[in-house]
């Protein structure tokens, strides 16, 4: 294992970001800096050339305007909030809304606005990235997080997400990382899905939850088989399967074959798909673009708060909780 740090870029405050880079014997390469606790860059070697597979920025500056989120860990929670205002055990709190009166990934709250601290280390088979920060905000309770990359020499991926608060607190924490196996702006909709699930949540024309769950099997949503994306957009939620013999989504490229398999311990995943030069056109050109960015984005069933058997992102006081989230490459 190799572990290299450089800094990444200078903040407007005068603070150094900082990029930590892992490499395994197969020098495929993971990093993550220190903004947003961002996962930078997933990278393999085949052949001698290198093959990017997030759809990421090379430069600070983009992190600094980035509105899709690209590779930034999310929370205290990630997805959307139907409601602003809560009370946990007698505590009441109000967050500021966001996107049409509702909370999407906890508003002027986030994770993905601050500098985090890191440190990494080289274990021999794995080396790791620990990023710490204690969050002070509208969320009732001071929040201390840690969010660690682990790399393995098989090519193996994991995060781990550990949160303890003084106060009952939300807590559904995620990683917005989008994937492209074919490369740079290639068209994700060639590429093959499989989700373990048989149901996904229903939501309105604002892409809220209803709070009902909807069979997938005959629906667009049925990617019990591995098969195509298609044509259609998906900004959904899956609840992913409690008993599966297979991992919770995988993710193929079928002219090459690479595979990604993704799993976490817990019990959703929302798919969604952008192409980010939206931003940069108007509409004409955005109605026409090719679909080129697939998030992929493990959690807790998003507003599970709000809706009975969704899950439960409430996080006691003074207790320690932790989520994985593992990802593995394969040709």
């Amino acid at each position: 294992m190799k572990v290299t740090e450089e800094v990444f870029g200078t903040l407007p405050n005068g603070e150094k970001v900082t990029a930590f880079t892992l490499e395994n014997i197969n020098h495929t390469q993971v990093t993550v800096i220190s903004y947003g606790a961002t996962w930078q860059s997933f990278s393999i070697e085949r052949l001698g050339e290198k093959k990017e597979l997030l759809v990421q920025f090379d430069d600070l500056e983009h992190y600094l305007d980035n509105p899709f989120h690209f590779g930034n860990t999310i929370g205290r929670v990630g997805g959307r909030l139907s409601k602003t205002s809560y009370n946990l055990s007698g505590t009441a709190f109000t967050l500021t809304p966001n996107e049409n009166g509702h909370v999407l990934h906890s508003s002027v709250n986030g994770f993905d606005t601050i500098n985090w601290q890191g440190t990494a280390r080289n274990m021999g088979t794995a080396a790791e990235v620990v990023l710490s920060h204690t969050f002070d905000d509208e969320f009732p309770g001071q929040l201390q997080m840690n969010v660690t990359y682990t790399l393995y020499d098989d090519d193996k991926l994991t995060i781990k997400f550990s949160g303890e608060s003084t106060e009952p607190t939300l807590y559904n924490p995620m990683t917005h990382v989008y994937f492209n196996l074919a490369g740079k702006d290639a068209d994700i909709t060639n590429h093959e899905l499989r989700v373990a699930s048989h149901k996904h949540v229903e939501v309105d024309a604002e892409t809220i939850p209803t709070g009902r769950l909807v069979e997938n099997q005959h629906s667009k949503f049925d990617f019990a088989q591995l098969r195509k994306i298609g044509d259609d957009q998906f900004d959904d939620a899956w609840l992913l399967d409690e008993q599966r013999d297979e991992v919770g989504v995988i993710v193929r490229e079928p002219v090459s074959g690479r595979t990604l398999t993704v799993d976490s311990d817990r019990n959703g995943v929302v798919i969604f798909m952008t192409n980010p030069g939206i931003k940069d056109h108007d509409d004409d050109w955005a109605e026409n673009a090719p679909f080129t960015a697939l998030a992929v984005e493990m959690q807790t069933l998003p507003d599970a708060v709000n809706h009975e058997g969704f899950g439960d992102i409430v996080l006691p006081a003074n207790q320690v909780k932790e989520y994985t989230v593992t990802y593995k490459i394969t040709d």
